[in-house]
């Protein structure tokens, strides 16, 4: 069992570290935008109108883009969670129906055994 637990906790090592880059990655496509149309802004010849216009296409497009990451990240919980609990069912049914009865079974046999030695002890 432990080379089992070993290697789930390298795989959920390597999911997280695959996670944490691609919100690095988000965070930095992210700051990036940020700072370009920050520089956009202070050097574009636009009139004031159009620029406010473009600031409001460019906040749309923002809030389409972390509605959309928002969407695939509560996707991405659900199908975990979907995961998990098929997993939980199937250890629970294999506990049920294989585990705990061959445990019930062993736990008898050695009850039977200890019996029958108490028993011969006893008639001795």
């Amino acid at each position: 069992m432990g080379l089992i637990n070993y290697i789930h906790e390298k795989r959920l090592e390597r999911e997280r570290a695959i996670r944490n880059e691609k919100i690095l990655g988000t965070l930095k496509v992210l700051a990036g935008v940020g700072a370009g149309f920050t520089l956009g802004i202070l050097f574009a010849p636009k009139s004031g109108k159009e620029t406010r216009k473009d600031i409001s296409k460019a906040a749309k497009e923002g809030l389409n883009y972390v509605g959309e990451n928002l969407t695939n990240a509560k996707n991405y919980i659900q199908e975990k969670t979907s995961n998990i609990k098929e997993a939980l069912a199937e250890r629970y049914d294999e506990l049920r129906t294989e585990v705990i009865p061959e445990k019930i079974d062993e736990f008898e046999e050695e009850v039977g055994d200890t019996t029958e030695k108490i028993e011969e002890n006893f008639k001795k």
